[in-house]
């Protein structure tokens, strides 16, 4: 089984991996800046995304680029947004877990 620190080191991975994010209206992807990767005290790795976006419409996907540029993970939504809302808090939540094959 791995140790506490070998968790912590993983945990820690994904948060330094994890670069920007993007999300979808329509078929265009618009960047949008993480304001925090943060591991909480459950041991679960947070990114927060908040995305003002200056128009109305509908946000379709929302998601997460490694250093790479490489698309890690994505996630499907619906979120319509009304011209006079400014900005709302998306985020993903990574629990990092171990377990045994039999």
């Amino acid at each position: 089984m791995l140790t506490n620190a070998a968790m912590r080191d993983f945990r820690e991975f994904v948060k330094k991996r994890i670069y920007s994010a993007q999300y979808r209206v329509g078929s265009t992807y618009y960047n949008a800046t993480i304001s925090e990767i943060e591991i909480t005290s459950d041991n679960i790795v947070r990114v927060k995304i908040p995305i003002a976006h200056n128009a109305a419409g509908t946000i379709t996907q929302v998601r997460l680029l490694s250093v790479e540029n490489e698309v890690w993970c994505s996630k499907d939504v619906k979120i319509i947004l009304e011209s006079a809302q400014t900005q709302f808090l998306q985020w993903f939540d990574f629990v990092i877990t171990e377990s045994e094959v039999k």
